[in-house]
């Protein structure tokens, strides 16, 4: 059993007032009670309309590389933009913050559909301050630890810990080819993204024969344990009902999972599910 600290949400000095630029409406900066643990920022959810709900849960994108506690000793790039063709015969570094913009917009999205989660998606920039909260990372890398998949992430069944972690791995991506359209780039990786966010709040993988008709949903199952390129290409949510939280679930232990690696209009045969592999908290 691999060992890996993990982050509970931590209290701020008492009486200190915490701002961050940049997200007006997610963010409000405000002082609370001392010595609570609501001595942060009060987070809302960004789904639009006028009535404005508190987070109960932050994810956090980071594009910049770096180490994630997934992986310790392997210390990774950001992803390379640059590497991802689109079909007008540039590249996703041509429009680079337009793309991270639309993908943490995508990703928000789909988990407004979920009447069970109020979760805030912030881009790293946008998220300085004291709390915990969920990572994504995106870089340029393999799976450290072997296999196809094309992300992974804290299986956190209960959803007991709000510090879990992700990453989508750039390098596996590029197996998918291309070039595609910037919106198929935009919606493959808000899907992956959202796909591994599930992992985190409880979510496991949902075999495809008890996946609804797709003639009677408007979506792809999002936590499908093996997406195609194109079911990846359309638009996703978590249609299938499914318990995230079982009793006897350990409280001090998760699971890492990953996510199905995608290569063609079938399934792959290497497709991996990391279920087994269990690190302590």
């Amino acid at each position: 059993m691999t060992g890996k600290k993990r982050h509970h949400r931590s209290r701020t000095g008492c009486g200190r007032a915490h701002a961050a630029a940049g997200v007006a409406g997610l963010l409000a900066a405000m002082t609370v009670g001392c010595g609570t643990n609501l001595d942060r920022p009060i987070v809302y959810v960004d789904c639009g309309g006028a009535a404005r709900t508190l987070a109960e849960e932050v994810v956090v994108l980071d594009w910049d590389g770096g180490v994630s506690a997934l992986y310790p000793n392997s210390p990774f790039d950001g992803l390379d933009l640059s590497a991802f063709e689109t079909t007008d015969g540039g590249t996703l570094a041509d429009r680079a913050e337009e793309f991270k913009a639309r993908v943490r917009e995508r990703v928000a999205g789909i988990f407004c559909a979920l009447p069970d989660h109020t979760i805030s998606v912030l881009q790293k920039r946008d998220a300085a301050f004291a709390g915990a909260k969920t990572t994504v990372f995106f870089g340029q890398l393999k799976a450290p630890g072997g296999g196809a998949q094309v992300g992974e992430a804290d299986y956190d069944p209960c959803n007991r810990y709000a510090a879990d972690e992700a990453i989508i791995f750039g390098e596996q991506y590029m197996r998918l080819g291309g070039p595609y359209t910037f919106e198929d780039w935009v919606t493959m990786y808000a899907n992956t993204t959202a796909h591994e966010i599930g992992h985190t709040l409880g979510y496991g993988h949902i075999n495809r024969a008890d996946r609804p008709d797709s003639a009677q949903t408007l979506f792809v199952e999002l936590m499908l344990d093996r997406h195609t390129i194109s079911e990846l290409q359309q638009q996703q949510r978590i249609v299938v009902d499914q318990p995230t939280c079982f009793s006897g679930t350990p409280a001090a232990r998760k699971v890492r999972n990953a996510t199905d690696d995608p290569t063609g209009d079938e399934p792959a045969d290497d497709l991996v599910f990391m279920c087994g592999q269990f690190t302590g908290r």
